[in-house]
């Protein structure tokens, strides 16, 4: 029987809800958090690069870069370390999916979901923001990323975003590569506002296809659309096949970026990988 239906071996602590054998509480968390993800940095876009004459306006350009940084990474932490970002993994970005799914951690059905979601909640993020601040983010172009002088080509876009992605999946990678220690939300954060502050002023710096979709599409303004949408997916490319290369039979201990089972709670054993689909109870 197909549909929607409780997962037979769903512990009594953790309901979860399947679609044709998927959880759809996953999918939801990550549309969520992806238009949480938006949410937070289109509020920093809206105070720190709107040309109104206040104060956070004045500050030197890599100053609110490092307050946009700072809260879109803090945003992504916080979010991994609630409910919703554990269910699903919190990766509120189609790079972080893709990139998981190469390494055989996250299924094709469920990459295309979570994509799916998180371009979504990505136009979730923009409407909201607009519902709150109104001018101000139609003031920065409902926060639209785009390159800096002299960064305006679509080949530089792409080998920005492509490199800034793949530093960020190594990153990860190198957290997720065994128990997650209680740090990783917090580090995958860091690197994200860091590598915001240090390449904003040239690329944009998106390295998330969820980040810049919403915006393009509530605008209206496609400039540079396909750069942004795909070369953090060739960054997932290159990071992937670089541990491939570099570090044969490396494993991703899971797709998750925080959940519950963290280094203070090893159990000696690997998760076991999420199933595509779950066998009736009989």
């Amino acid at each position: 029987m197909t549909g929607i239906r409780r997962r037979p071996d769903t512990p009594a602590d953790g309901p979860r809800w399947v679609v044709r054998g998927r959880p759809v509480s996953s999918y939801l968390a990550e549309a969520l958090g992806t238009a949480w993800l938006v949410l937070a940095a289109l509020t920093a876009v809206s105070f720190t690069m709107r040309a109104d004459g206040g104060l956070p306006s004045s500050w030197p350009l890599t100053v609110r870069l490092a307050v946009v940084g700072v809260s879109v990474g803090g945003s992504l932490a916080v979010f991994s370390l609630t409910p919703p970002g554990k269910e699903s993994g919190a990766h509120l970005n189609p790079a972080v999916s893709l990139f998981m799914a190469l390494r055989g951690v996250l299924g094709v059905g469920d990459l295309l979901a979570y994509s799916v979601c998180q371009l979504g909640g990505s136009v979730i993020g923009v409407l909201v923001a607009r519902g709150i601040w109104g001018e101000r983010v139609t003031d920065v172009h409902d926060g639209l990323i785009q390159p800096g002088p002299g960064w305006n080509g679509a080949a530089v876009v792409s080998l920005g975003e492509a490199v800034s992605t793949a530093v960020l999946l190594c990153v990860l990678a190198a957290m997720t590569s065994r128990p997650r220690p209680r740090s990783t939300p917090w580090v995958t954060g860091a690197t994200v506002a860091l590598l915001i502050a240090s390449t904003g002023s040239r690329t944009g710096a998106s390295f998330n296809p969820g980040r810049n979709f919403g915006p393009h599409i509530v605008s209206g303004d496609y400039h540079l659309f396909w750069p942004y949408m795909l070369a953090p997916l060739g960054g997932a490319l290159v990071a992937a096949s670089a541990l491939a290369l570099f570090r044969p039979g490396s494993k991703a201990w899971t797709a998750k970026v925080c959940c519950e089972r963290d280094l203070h709670r090893y159990r000696h054993s690997r998760p076991r990988p999420r199933h595509h689909t779950f066998s009736s109870p009989r």
